[in-house]
């Protein structure tokens, strides 16, 4: 039979595991690799299984930190380390109080704990850990050393902006680990069409070992342009303020903030129709206040929230005082105030005042279909003397509403109380908004979303009786509506809508048609 069989003859091998024909070399090569890949994933596997039973096996075996050290950190303070570190190995101290002797476990979890907080810091790019027998202790002592590198310290950003008919051009500087505890020294500085130059230098760093807490000491100032509502005037100022911030990522107890502020400011080159409220807080005046916020945010997206939400409450209590001289002759070298057409004799607006003020603000949002989401928001605020009266309050500390980051519809601070073309603002306003935000057909992944919304809001004083005052401004809102684009920059929104508004009181600023706006907060 051997002789019937005469080549060529067909190859009768069994391919292995879909082994490519011996004639396509660059499939053949593809294929082999493969193989080594996965044959390398399985050993690798394996070896972590491995490892994961041995620790399991080995957790109750005595072990006890000797030491702790962390290498890397060539600008970070060796003190701070410490101060950071110690209580996490105190911590582990006092567990093992109530155990015969401490283990892998809990060796495991303390550098679990110390490698968070390290992290957490935002010092370092990576952190790495090692146990390892020390070799100066007793059998049963490790030493856990930690590998870090550290993040770049400086950081410079420019940046331009152009929203609302307003231009700005802004220079921001930074440089961390300063004092080598994690804090941070910051400086912004930018000029615009309305705001001419404003400044912003800030230092922080944190106060507790859990990093939760946060000491801040910063001195801003500006100068900016009123518009038409704040009778064509400007306004300078410069504030030093100092606080704490406590809190973590604001999902369970929220963010607390505590602020004590000490402000000087001055008002002033109105025009000849500016009106007689905003006259009376012409010429510099002080101010010093105490102030708490709490913000609890749980919203998935600040732009686009499809669920969660948001809780802020703030509370103010501050003094003002109008002064003659100006303590800041440097900043107020152009004394805006002795051209506000007001005598310098300080015959307007004498006298100080004390005042409560408190605001309130909450959002949800709800995923609707596939690519849209509904939100809705609503702020709420109260102004209240404590001591004084209404005629002392300065025009800056009173609340203004309307514009695109507020009302849309409406023209910038142009709701409300007015006396001519100036706005006198209010005690005591309320605002709604309902939007509905979308994907672009054929388009999910663009930054452009579809935007529509309805706006409605009022702002008054509130009178002695305080269901009059309820009924009225329940009763009488203005409305808006409108549609438009949103381009998310994360964090910054920019709308372009066009407007309609529908309800108005008498006097209040209008905003037909197109309006834009840039910011991080919308309503």
């Amino acid at each position: 039979m051997a002789d019937a069989l005469k080549p060529p003859l067909q190859s009768t091998v069994r391919p292995s595991d879909r082994e490519p024909s011996q004639d396509d070399l660059e499939k053949l090569r593809a294929w082999h690799e493969e193989r080594l890949q996965r044959k390398l994933r399985g050993e690798y596997e394996s070896q972590q299984l491995h490892l994961a039973e041995l620790v399991n096996d080995t957790l109750d075996c005595p072990l006890r930190i000797a030491s702790v050290k962390v290498h890397g950190a060539t600008h970070t303070s060796k003190a701070f380390l410490d101060w950071l570190i110690r209580p996490r190995l105190t911590s582990s101290q006092s567990d093992h109080a109530t155990n015969a002797h401490p283990t892998l476990h809990s060796v495991l979890q303390t550098t679990r704990s110390i490698s968070h907080s390290l992290s957490a810091t935002d010092l370092f790019r990576t952190v790495s850990a090692r146990i390892e027998r020390s070799p100066e202790g007793t059998p049963g002592d490790v030493d856990l050393n930690f590998a870090v590198t550290e993040r770049g310290r400086f950081f410079v950003k420019t940046a331009t902006e152009i929203g609302n008919c307003e231009g700005s051009a802004s220079i921001t500087a930074r440089l961390t680990n300063v004092l080598g505890r994690a804090d941070t020294l910051t400086f912004n500085s930018s000029v615009g069409t309305k705001t001419k130059r404003a400044f912003d230098a800030s230092f922080s760093l944190p106060v507790s070992p859990s990093l939760t807490t946060t000491a801040f000491l910063s001195l801003v100032g500006a100068d900016r342009e009123l518009g038409v509502q704040g009778g064509s005037g400007r306004e300078e100022r410069v504030a030093i303020k100092a606080g704490l911030r406590h809190g973590g990522d604001g999902l369970e107890n929220g963010v607390h903030e505590l602020t004590a502020e000490a402000l000087w400011r001055s008002i002033g080159n109105l025009a000849p129709e500016a009106g007689l409220g905003i006259r009376q807080s012409a010429g510099p005046a002080l101010k010093a206040a105490l102030a708490h916020r709490w913000t609890i945010d749980t919203l998935n997206d600040h732009i686009m929230p499809s669920k969660g939400a948001l809780i802020r409450i703030a509370n103010e209590l501050g003094i003002t005082k109008r002064i003659v001289p100006s303590p800041f002759p440097g900043y107020a070298a152009s004394s805006l105030w002795s051209t506000s057409n007001i005598g310098n004799n300080g015959d307007m607006g004498e006298g100080s005042s004390a005042f409560w003020k408190v605001e309130a603000e909450a959002k949800r949002g709800w995923a609707l279909t596939s690519g849209s989401a509904l939100s809705l928001c609503a702020r709420s605020g109260l102004l209240r003397v404590l001591a004084g009266n209404s005629d002392t309050l300065h025009w800056s500390d009173r609340f203004q509403l309307g514009g695109p980051l507020s009302v849309r519809g409406f023209s910038a601070d142009g709701m409300g109380p007015r006396e001519g073309s100036t706005s006198l603002g209010g005690t005591i306003y309320y605002a709604l908004g309902l939007s509905l935000l979308g994907n672009v057909p054929t388009r999910p992944t663009w930054p452009i979303k579809l935007h529509s919304w309805v706006n409605a809001g009022r702002l008054q004083d509130h009178g002695q009786d305080v269901r009059s005052t309820v009924r009225t401004l329940l009763t009488r809102p203005s409305l808006s509506a409108g549609v438009g684009l949103v381009y998310r920059v994360d964090p910054i929104r920019v709308e372009a809508n066009v407007a309609f508004p529908l309800v108005a009181a008498r006097g209040e600023g209008l905003r037909r048609g197109i309006q834009v706006g840039i910011g991080l907060e919308m309503l």
